[in-house]
């Protein structure tokens, strides 16, 4: 009765097979980057393809033993190393960072691995704090760079425990304390803990960006529908950095079942939640993400640096997994991994949730125009054109805003509800968004931008930048020459279109209006101040 079920199950799957072709097949050409596809099931490997090509410059195509960088996929492993550590009671997770790393700074919190593995540390996330010290994501960015960028980080986010905010600082700081406990580098530390007993052959972090690697995936990004290669030097032990393949990304997953390392204490922190001070759980934990997805619990992290786009998705009330590991910056991993599981779980989950409907009575949209200030990096404008309305919430350019009720608004682009206020008149006086708030604001009027000129300096950075007003936007070179515009909203706010400077935030002094500095944030690195002067 078992092999006849069993070979049903063959039989029902093969669409579905099919299906993933179908959906990977405008990837699966030779002149396209594409994907490693990864289908686990109970332990049956159900489908496993590779589409386009792993490096368009020799014709390679990409096979199940490709390997990519799977980028912030890596924590996992990091988070289970530590894991393996506190197990042994080398460490244990309420320690304060800087009992065994004294060198960091003494941000006057205590700062613990729970903190780390979980994203509430209030740590400055290092990528976009490097990007504001003028380097691009493309330069070879070594450990100790990293580092030392830690070691001059001044101030927190937020105090350690009471939010989240992904930081891969943490997972930086993770690694290097496995390095301190163990004696050993990082990498050679989880290549005989992890891969080596799990067969993981094809699997390590890079350390050395020039180590040539057999089957070495190249990624590549499209602008204008021209196809460009990325360079990618990043060796960011712990945050990110692993290369692997979908073949011994399956040894792993499988792991989680099987349980060949780690022992059951092991897994059980792999499988918790995170929580803040106050209770209040977090989907994040020990390098995961809980989640759900049409009805079904999910368990899943993603990963993108320079053209890579990956994604383990795993279903564990099913014991399914989808892998897929792209080598194209515009391929949304994610979404195609969903999609997958659809194609062999779709007979499990609850019905897609529809769209919000346009609403029919609705008040004019001009009603709700206006810059909406939330604070830190997040500044929303409104602008209304004729009848039409449009968002500018930054880095993202304007993008449509549908209706969804009388005071609602739907943002598809950027996946935002934004739910408006009135007062007792009936004008619209603030908003709110995903636990946001903030008051309705207008342009105040155009006045002249020379009082923001001159040279800011960031000691935290070691980097100056030199302001300039230019027509009607603020221009901001850095001594690489990389400049930055910004166009004001309100007064003392500006918005920019780079990812780690959005919003600045210029600063008076009370008595003399002159601007003393301005600080630079990003969704994951607030408050980065400016002085004025060099």
């Amino acid at each position: 009765m078992i092999r006849v079920l069993f070979c049903l199950f063959l039989v029902v799957q093969t669409p579905a097979y099919a299906q993933v072709d179908e959906l990977f097949s405008a990837w699966d050409t030779n002149e396209s980057p594409g994907a490693a596809v990864a289908v686990l099931y109970r332990g049956a490997v159900l489908h496993h393809e590779g589409y386009g090509m792993a490096n368009l410059e020799h014709g390679i195509p990409i096979t199940s033993t490709s390997v990519f960088d799977v980028a912030s996929v890596s924590k996992q492993f990091c988070a289970f190393a530590i894991a393996l550590l506190v197990d042994e009671g080398r460490i244990a997770l309420d320690d304060d960072i800087r009992t065994h790393l004294p060198e960091l700074p003494d941000f006057g919190h205590t700062i613990t691995l729970r903190h780390l593995l979980h994203h509430t540390s209030g740590l400055r996330d290092w990528p976009g704090m490097l990007a504001m010290a003028g380097r691009k994501m493309e330069d070879v960015i070594s450990m100790e760079e990293i580092t030392a960028f830690i070691k001059h980080q001044r101030t927190l986010n937020f105090v350690p425990g009471t939010q989240y905010s992904y930081s891969n600082t943490g997972y930086t700081i993770l690694a290097l304390l496995i390095e301190r406990l163990s004696g050993q580098s990082f990498r050679t530390f989880t290549e005989e803990r992890i891969f080596a007993p799990l067969d993981m052959t094809r699997t390590h972090f890079q350390d050395d960006h020039e180590e040539i690697i057999p089957g070495r995936v190249v990624s590549y990004s499209s602008q204008l529908g021209e196809i460009q290669r990325i360079g990618n030097g990043l060796m960011a032990l712990g945050s990110s950095s692993l290369h692997t393949t979908t073949e011994d990304l399956l040894k792993w997953v499988q792991n989680f079942e099987d349980q060949k390392i780690g022992s059951p204490a092991v897994h059980a922190m792999m499988n918790s939640q995170g929580q803040l001070n106050d209770g209040t759980e977090i989907p994040y934990g020990f390098g995961l993400v809980r989640g759900t997805y049409r009805g079904l619990n999910t368990i899943s992290h993603t990963g993108g640096w320079a053209g890579f786009r990956t994604v383990i998705l795993r279903i564990p009330d099913h014991e399914f997994t989808a892998i897929v590991l792209s080598n194209s910056a515009i391929m949304n991993a994610s979404t195609m991994a969903q999609r997958v599981t659809e194609h062999y779980l779709n007979a499990f989950m609850s019905p897609p949730v529809p769209p919000p409907v346009t609403a029919d009575d609705v008040p004019p949209l001009s009603d709700f125009a206006g810059v909406y200030d939330f604070g830190k990096a997040y500044v929303l404008q409104l602008i209304a054109r004729g009848e039409s309305l449009s968002a500018y919430w930054p880095p993202t350019p304007p993008v449509p805003v549908q209706p969804i009720g009388i005071d609602s608004l739907r943002i598809p682009a950027l996946n935002l509800t934004i739910t408006f206020t009135r007062d007792s008149s009936g004008s619209v006086i603030n908003a709110s968004t995903q636990g946001l708030n903030a008051t309705r604001l207008f342009r105040s009027e155009a006045t002249s931008l020379s009082i923001y000129e001159g040279c800011y300096t960031s000691e935290e950075l070691g980097v100056s930048y030199s302001i300039n007003a230019q027509d009607t936007v603020l221009v901001a070179s850095d001594p690489r020459g990389n400049k930055l515009t910004f166009a004001k909203a309100i007064d003392h706010v500006f918005v920019g279109n780079t990812w780690f400077v959005p919003v600045i935030r210029m600063e008076t002094d009370q008595t003399t209006g002159t601007v003393t500095h301005f600080e630079a944030n990003n969704a994951r690195s607030l408050h980065v101040r400016f002085i004025k002067g060099c």
